[in-house]
Order: structure tokens, then sequence, then C-alpha cells
């Protein structure tokens, strides 16, 4: 068989119309013919993929939730391990920080007060107060504080911890006021000898605040459920929060009497002597109202306006010392204190009626609420 035209037979593995027609060249070794222009050449053949066992990869999650569960297991013992070997759970000693380098044996303690006082403050300063009280070496104690002031118990507390434990006993105490030192963060500092503030520290906020909401319509309203209160005696549940929507005359002015008046009143005989200030002067400054540093040392409120430096110096004057090893008390990590904040964390998300009426009960506090 021929292709026709030039009478001899095609070659083997040519197309009869060659690559680029009748007239085109025979194709080249090893081309493949298309039948449109020139041969292509053949696609080059990727690999197999190699896919991976499902049993790989159940092995490789495996694994690492093996070392993840080991990690959490090693802190838990570590940590069950170190609070046992200070006395139990939940007991951690109060380490030294040395701010400023000095004689071992002559410290100036600075013990923080920072955030809202409340009784695990009180807690946490009892065993700082604890320590630099019967730490001979510890010759003056500086206050740091950084607080708007929190609950009257608990100002008081640690006002009465300042004041009997420590500046009783000898122990010059020093507060050094940062931002803000108000309300009942003013209050504990009028324990100590001197009062030192910032030229920007706000402080002052001499009185007592009360706080509570109603509930009736968010019930009646929203969620359709009438709430009943029976009681024996007229003022047993003054305020209710599932009461009205506002309170009587009545109950305000018994409210106010049973209450708020003293605890102001005892604010102000605080202010009174620990300030060496008479008390009809005291009034006049007991608005509420607030002070940045100059005008607090002008009324007689703070000693003298300057930074923790100075708090330093007037500390070891006043121990009668030159020299001092300035050191800050911290606790350090421990894990019983972890689970008590966890557990504490979850009784605060448990709404049961006792945790609803608790946050709804009145709530009488030094605090100055524009922090």
């Amino acid at each position: 068989m021929n292709d026709g035209l030039s009478g001899q037979p095609p070659r083997e593995g040519s197309s009869p119309q060659g690559p680029g027609g009748p007239w085109g060249p025979p194709p080249f070794p090893g081309e493949q013919v298309s039948g449109f222009g020139r041969n292509i050449p053949p696609p080059a053949v990727a690999p197999p993929r190699r896919r991976r066992s499902i049993w790989a990869v159940l092995a490789t999650i495996l694994l690492l939730l093996s070392v993840l569960v080991n990690v959490v297991l090693l802190v838990t013992v570590i940590g069950l391990v170190s609070s046992l070997m200070v006395g139990g759970i939940g007991e951690a000693p109060i380490q030294e920080l040395v701010i400023q380098k000095g004689p071992a044996s002559t410290k100036v303690a600075v013990i923080r007060l920072e955030g809202i006082i409340d009784e695990e403050m009180v807690t946490s300063l009892d065993k700082q107060t604890r320590r630099a009280a019967e730490d001979n070496n510890v010759k003056a104690v500086i206050l740091l504080i950084d607080s708007p002031g929190g609950g009257l118990t608990a100002s008081d507390a640690l006002h009465h911890q300042v004041k009997t434990r420590l500046a009783d006993r000898g122990k010059p105490v020093v507060v050094a006021m940062d931002s803000v030192a108000a309300s009942g963060g003013y209050y504990v500092a009028c324990a100590a000898d001197t009062i030192v503030a910032q030229p920007t520290t706000i402080t002052g906020s001499i009185g007592v605040v009360a706080q509570f909401f109603f509930l009736r319509t968010l019930m009646t309203d929203k969620l359709g459920i009438t709430p009943v209160t029976l009681k024996m005696g007229e003022r047993k549940d003054w305020p209710n929060m599932f009461g009205d929507t506002d309170l009587s005359e009545e109950q305000r002015g018994y409210l106010m009497e049973t209450l708020l008046v003293p605890g102001y009143d005892r604010f102000v005989d605080v202010v009174a002597e620990g300030r060496a200030m008479d008390r009809d002067r005291v009034l006049e400054l007991a608005t509420g109202r607030i002070f940045m540093a100059p005008e607090a040392r002008e009324v007689g409120l703070v000693d003298e306006v300057g930074y923790f430096e100075r708090a330093v110096e007037i500390a070891k004057e006043a121990a009668g010392v030159d020299k001092a090893r300035v050191v800050e008390y911290v606790e350090p990590f421990n894990f019983g204190r972890l689970l008590g904040l966890s557990a504490k964390a979850e009784r605060m998300m448990n709404m049961t009626p006792e945790r609803l009426a608790a946050l709804a009960s009145p709530k009488v506090m030094y605090l100055w609420t524009g922090f």
C-alpha cells in the first residue's frame, strides 16, 4: 500500500497525512501524531502519590495527646509537692525581692496594696504584715497603695493590721501613693506615720456609697414571674431586690441611718486620728470629693508630694539608718491558690438564688466609683 502520491509505501509509525498534512515531513522517532500540525511529545507521567495510612494519622494524634497529658500531670505533681513542702495546699511562703541592695541586717520592707480592697486582699496582706512584724531585721515598712478602695470591713481590717501590727509596735510605716489612693485606699493610708503622694496621685474621696438593684421589672415583665415575699417584721426585707422598683422615703432614711451614717462617722474618725486633724476640719473635707496630690498636701491629707525614692529616704530617716536593703514581699506561684481561684470562678458563674441574693444585697463601700 502506498501514500497515493509518491507511489512509495509510508514509513512505519508515520501518519498517512504526515504531521504537516499530506506533504508534511514524517514524524521524528518517539513523536506521537496529533492529526493537526506538528506532533506533540507524550506528557510526562507523574509518579504515584503515597497515601498516608489512617493508622499513621491516628498514631500522631495519640502521641500529641499523650505529651499534653504528661505535661499537665507534671505541672500538677510539681504544684502539689511544692504546696506540701511549705505546710500544705494553699500555704505559700512570702519571698523577698531585692529592690535596692544593702545590708541584710537592716531592711525596709515594701508591701503592695493594689486593686479593689476585699477579703482576699486582707488575707494576702495579713501574711505580709505579719512577716514584717516578726522580722527583727525589718526596720521600716513602705505601703505602696494603688487602690480606689473597696469594702468597709476589708478596708477597716487592713487599717487595723497596719496600725496595730506595725505602727503601734515601733516600726515606722510610710505610705507611697501611686496613681490612685482614694476612699478605702486613703482609709488604710491613715494608719501610716507619713504619707507621700506622687504629683498626679488622686486621693481623698472620704465618704461612703451603697449600691443595689431591683429585679421585679425583669421578673414580671420579661420572664412572667411574680415574686412573693413573706415576712414578719416590717423592715425585715429592706431593701428587697424583688420588691418595688424604688425605695420609699422611710426605707431610704432607715438604710442611711443604719448603714451609711456609722460607716461615714468611722471614716471621719480614722482620718482625724491618723492625720491629727480637728474632726470639724475633716468633716469639711469629707464630701466625697477627690484631690490631686498638691491640693491634698495643702489641706493636710498627705505630708509630701514626691515619688517612691522619697518614701524610701523617709523610711530610712524614721528608722535612724543610713543604709538599708529595700525588699518587696511577693507570693510565689501556689497550686492550691490556683485551685482556689478556679473554685471561686465556678461559684461566681453558678447563679443560684443564694448567689443572686448576695449580688443584690446592699454593698456599703469605701469606694471611689469614678475609678
